[in-house]
């Protein structure tokens, strides 16, 4: 645990230096604030997620109450960088005005066999609204993960537990939030392409810290219920997964 604590203040520290130094360098050459105020939000992510790691790790016992600030700046995150993708392309109206001059697009797998949404207003509308519940239910997820931490009833591995359930919820929206952003980006690319340098790292990028992070704690806590992470001396099996 000694020599774990200790890495984690390492990389923390690391990673608030390269972020830090990153955010200073938009806010010195501020010359264009209706993109960079998301990009800086943005930035903001990798350090507040690599001090509630350590936190976690240090105060094991109050992870559930420190992951809600992490939670819900995930959501804060994934809000601003579809603003960002709007920003850059224009504003939503402008969005909405190039997306009408596109040709109807099959949906993405596996919802191909649906009727595809039409260009323009429809598209829109549901892409932001895809990806706006996701900002919505995952603070409303870190409450009751709270509420229940608090009244003793969130950890175990058991399926009665409102860990579990919670998690549920949280991964069915993030899946069609990821939906959302991965139609978006399908039907836009070719204009982002020619306001923005490397669209598609950008889209990997965000949904891989993001998404990627999130999906990582649901397969833990798939693997815990199946009981093959073992307890150790100092940790619950619960403990270590957290």
């Amino acid at each position: 645990h000694h020599w774990a604590w200790l890495a984690a203040v390492i990389l923390v520290l690391i990673t608030w230096a390269i972020s830090l130094s990153m955010i200073i360098r938009h806010l010195e050459r501020y010359d264009r604030p209706d993109v960079q105020r998301y990009v800086v939000r943005i930035l903001f992510m990798a350090p507040i997620y690599a001090l509630d790691a350590m936190l976690s790790l240090t105060f094991n016992n109050a992870a559930p109450y420190i992951n809600v600030l992490r939670d819900g700046y995930e959501a804060f995150t994934v809000y601003n960088f579809l603003k960002l993708l709007f920003e850059l392309l224009g504003g939503e109206r402008a969005v909405i005005t190039l997306m009408q001059g596109k040709k109807t697009m099959q949906m993405p797998f596996p919802l191909h066999w649906t009727e595809p949404w039409e260009m323009g207003d429809e598209v829109f509308y549901n892409v932001k609204f895809g990806v706006m519940q996701y900002v919505l239910v995952i603070p409303v997820c870190a409450l009751a993960t709270f509420v229940a931490a608090f009244a003793g009833a969130y950890e175990g591995n058991s399926w009665y537990t409102m860990d579990l359930w919670i998690q549920i919820v949280a991964c069915v929206s993030a899946t069609w939030a990821i939906y959302c952003l991965v139609t978006f980006y399908m039907v836009m690319h070719e204009d982002l392409e020619k306001v923005t340098v490397n669209p598609l790292g950008k889209f990997l990028v965000i949904k891989g810290v993001v998404f990627w992070c999130f999906f990582q704690h649901i397969l833990l806590q798939v693997v815990l219920l199946i009981g093959y992470i073992p307890a150790t001396q100092q940790f619950t099996a619960m403990k270590l997964v957290g």
